[in-house]
């Protein structure tokens, strides 16, 4: 029997819900039951924060934009190994197909974890940056990556 979107979303606010029921409601068409199922997510990870990692390469992009930038809440406790791992995952989003994820990343996310990526593999993306720097992006994007030395 499947739940309503009611039923769901008490789901989600008791917090019993296994891991793979939220990963599953983390890319629900629902906007509504994404949005509480990332709610639940966060509660979850500020109990264990380890699980935070899961969420840096989930495969819904917007679910992974806000794990990247929870992610700097929570840097201090990984071992730089386990986060050069995930990596690739944050530089799949600068150059994402969602225009919105992507510039949200070069953005926001971009300059809270330049520390963690190979600057010079950034800098080859930089094309994506230009791509989406445009109308009321435009100043704002190109500043970033300006002043993240990545643009002249």
């Amino acid at each position: 029997m499947e739940l309503s979107v009611d039923q769901i979303m008490e789901k989600l606010r008791s917090g019993k819900v296994s891991k793979e029921e939220l990963w599953n409601y983390l890319q629900s068409s629902n906007k509504d039951v994404k949005h509480e199922a990332w709610v639940t997510a966060q509660k979850m990870i500020e109990r264990k924060h380890s699980l935070l990692l899961d969420f840096l390469c989930f495969p819904d992009h917007g679910t992974r934009y806000r794990a990247w930038n929870l992610f700097q809440d929570f840097m201090n406790e990984f071992d730089r190994e386990v986060i050069n791992s995930r990596t690739g995952c944050l530089l799949e989003m600068l150059r994402d197909e969602d225009l919105n994820v992507r510039r949200l990343t070069w953005y926001v996310t971009l300059p809270r974890v330049l520390q963690y990526l190979d600057v010079n593999i950034v800098k080859q993306l930089v094309r994506y940056c230009e791509e989406v720097a445009v109308d009321e992006w435009k100043e704002l994007i190109e500043d970033t990556c300006r002043e993240l030395g990545l643009m002249r």
